[in-house]
């Protein structure tokens, strides 16, 4: 294992050669088509009635919603609540992530298990960048979405894992995804068309170092937020990054090195 981590690149000519042929590559659902530009093109009722039929989505609907996130009083158990306290461009974002999600065919369970939990963690990763793109005024919706895409190169990898597997490996498929996803989510969502808003972000996700042309911009708060996920001393500190500094003194100085106090719930 140390061996390949002294060698990031070491998989990538396997991912140009998935994403230049394409012939994988899953096309765009028709319901996403509809919402990546505009969210406000789905009703209320359009999105209840395309969520009753998806069991799956409407428990993410409903465990979401009762999340430290929105620290409800009393449980919510019927999906209309749920999209009340969640919001439509909140749910309509998980709708868009749920349908990219299912796209990519798994057959082992190993890996489907693997994914389950880069899910959970992703949502987690979502809700913190939501929660502090709010605190600064942000964008909160398009920085929510790119943190729930961001790992959906993941399910790529799964789905042609067996081009990346060799005999003489390990079984590397969390170090593969760790590496690569979030560049072929990028690569996946600027072939999709969908906003450079949404997949730029997401492109220079990990990338300490990286530093906005702006005062903030949703890249610093996904990368602060993955430093806050990861929690790893692996990883720089917040205080490494460039942007951190730019936060308001309320909220950097409740920070320790690479966790946000007021996103300890998360």
């Amino acid at each position: 294992m140390k061996d390949f981590k002294r060698n990031p690149k070491l998989y990538l000519d396997t991912v140009k050669q998935i994403l230049v042929n394409g012939e994988n590559v899953p096309s765009l659902p028709a319901l996403v088509g509809q919402l990546q530009h505009n969210l406000n093109d789905i009703s209320f009722q359009q999105l209840d009635d395309t969520l009753q039929q998806d069991p799956n989505l409407t428990a993410v609907v409903l465990k979401t919603a009762n999340s430290a996130l929105y620290k409800r009083p009393v449980p919510i158990s019927s999906l209309q609540d749920g999209i009340a306290t969640l919001g439509l461009s909140t749910v309509k974002s998980l709708l868009v992530a749920h349908q990219l999600k299912g796209l990519f065919k798994i057959q082992d369970s190993k890996l489907t298990e693997h994914l389950k939990e880069r899910w959970i963690r992703t949502q987690r990763f979502a809700a913190c960048c939501k929660k502090l793109a709010g605190l600064l005024d942000m964008d909160t919706e398009t920085i929510y979405l790119s943190a729930l895409l961001s790992d959906l190169g993941s399910g790529l990898i799964a789905q042609e894992f067996t081009r990346f597997q060799r005999k003489e490996d390990p079984p590397l498929f969390n170090w593969i995804a760790d590496h690569y996803a979030h560049l072929i989510s990028a690569h996946l969502l600027q072939r999709w068309k969908f906003d450079e808003s949404v997949w730029f972000s997401i492109k220079k996700k990990g990338q300490w170092n990286y530093k906005s042309r702006l005062t903030i911009e949703s890249v610093d708060i996904l990368n602060m937020c993955w430093l806050h996920v990861l929690n790893d001393e692996s990883t720089p500190e917040l205080q490494d990054i460039p942007r951190f500094w730019n936060i308001p003194a309320s909220i950097r100085l409740l920070a320790s090195p690479r966790q946000f106090f007021l996103l300890k719930d998360y």
